[in-house]
């Protein structure tokens, strides 16, 4: 009998591009859109720079290229610097339950293939089999969130002790060594061996810590050179565990999840697709946070207020707010930027440019963002838990403004961006002005054309190389 870990790889093996939903392929050039765009403008970011100066520093071989430069570095350098790149500004889709997928799984995919000239439908097919098994794996895995669902405490959300992002060891080595067509056997051993390499479970304690430093709740370079190395090593006999995904003791322990439902990974392979639930961000920061980002622009926007106007500010949001890392009012580098609520409500009422300008130094440090931070206070909303137990897509917000002597109100249940409802669908003329908002003054107007073009017809290019000389500069 086979165990998960080969049901898997033979998935990823024989699964094909003529195999996906139409629906799918087209979701995939989407997340390519947002996440390509995202990585350009990473390169404006402190994190995003430094990852890739140590990428050029690393060198090897000039085979794969850093995001929107002419700078190429070996394949897992590659892939490395443009997992941070990608997740830089926070700009990145989330995917539950495996939330930030895209950065771990896309940079192996993208240096792979350029190294090996692979098309257009390879990238796709690699693109959606990677964010199929981060999601898969993780939805095995006990939940970042339990909603009680009887009783008086009804509602009430609960985090575990231990969460983190180390199922995308999975998706990573799964585009990976897709990209590399790795036969069944080696594809089991290159998950066996990324099983063993993921990273410690760090999320539950980067929330509690509310740490200043450039990490965050887990490096997605280092795991797309993860998934890119476990492949390669995979590709020249090397083995791994194959019951890495069964054992009682296996990675489900040892990655400090609570439970482990085998079947969840395993149902309807090939029938259900996850890529189909991406959430794409229209704010540069914390994906909790973007609901309640939604209602202060509606307010500031419809009412035309300015923000010296602006007297008080009360957040209604998800109670993970309450955690430390979202409290933060001492903003000293981008990552506390991204997560802290005060900090982008205020930029928000500012009308800032939607991108990296959101956490540009002298936005961080400019007082009239620090000024209004002080009119800002948040709580849970009451009535978070509730909605998402009638509908798993609700996310409510709610904004209320003191000014001109009245309070104006906005509330949503849903964020722009998500999958469902389809009025807060992002469209793909969406996707892409915000594509050419991360690219502006990074990348000439005729290679963001170029780029943009090449993606939306990705099944037509044969050899990936293409792509990735429309994003040098």
């Amino acid at each position: 009998m086979k165990t998960l870990a080969q049901r898997l790889a033979d998935f990823v093996v024989e699964t094909q591009y003529e195999d996906l939903p139409l629906g799918v392929v087209h979701e995939a050039k989407r997340v390519l859109v947002d996440s390509i765009g995202c990585g350009v403008a990473g390169m404006t970011a402190e994190k995003g720079r430094l990852s890739a100066a140590l990428a050029r520093r690393l060198g090897g071989p000039p085979e794969s290229s850093i995001l929107g430069t002419r700078d190429r570095v070996s394949c897992a350098a590659a892939a490395f610097a443009n997992g941070e790149l990608i997740n830089a500004l926070d700009f990145d889709a989330v995917l539950e339950p495996a939330i930030h997928v895209s950065p771990f799984v896309l940079p192996p995919a993208l240096a792979l293939g350029e190294s090996k000239g692979a098309s257009g439908r390879d990238l796709i097919v690699a693109s959606v089999l990677g964010h199929e098994l981060s999601a898969r794996v993780a939805s095995g895995l006990s939940s970042g969130r339990t909603i009680v669902a009887e009783g008086p405490d009804r509602g009430k959300v609960l985090r575990p002790a231990v969460h983190g992002y180390s199922a995308n060891a999975f998706g990573s080595v799964a585009s990976a060594g897709k990209m590399l067509n790795l036969e069944a056997d080696k594809m089991a051993n290159a998950i066996g061996i990324a099983g063993y390499s993921a990273p410690m479970q760090t999320g539950s304690h980067w929330q509690r810590c509310g740490t200043s430093a450039l990490i965050k709740y887990g490096s997605a370079g280092w795991m797309a050179q993860l998934g890119a190395t476990a492949a390669l090593l995979a590709d020249t006999g090397y083995t791994g565990d194959l019951s890495v995904l069964d054992a009682d003791d296996g990675f489900w322990r040892f990655s400090g999840s609570e439970s482990w439902s085998p079947e969840k990974v395993s149902s309807n392979l090939g029938q259900d697709w996850h890529i189909l639930n991406m959430r794409y961000k229209v704010y540069p920061c914390c994906g909790i946070i973007q609901g309640s980002l939604d209602c202060i622009t509606a307010i500031v926007h419809e009412n035309s207020l300015a923000p010296e106007e602006i007297g008080e500010v009360k957040v209604w949001l998800d109670p993970l707010s309450e955690q430390p890392l979202w409290q933060s009012r001492q903003i000293d580098n981008e990552v506390q930027a991204q997560f802290s609520v005060p900090y982008v409500v205020a930029v928000a009422a500012h009308g800032l440019a939607l991108g990296a300008e959101w956490q540009d130094p002298d936005t961080r440090k400019s007082p009239r963002i620090a000024g209004f931070m002080d009119k800002v206070s948040f709580a849970t909303h009451p009535d978070y838990g509730r909605a998402a137990l009638e509908d798993g897509n609700a996310r409510m917000a709610r904004v209320d403004v003191q000014a001109r002597g009245r309070t104006y109100t906005v509330e949503r249940s849903y964020a722009r961006g998500a999958a469902t409802p389809e009025i807060a669908r992002l469209s793909d003329r969406e996707l892409e002005e915000k594509f050419r908002q991360n690219t502006s003054g990074l990348l000439p107007q005729d290679r963001v054309d170029k780029a943009l073009k090449s993606i939306w017809e990705l099944e037509e290019m044969k050899n990936l190389s293409h792509l990735m000389e429309a994003l040098a500069r």
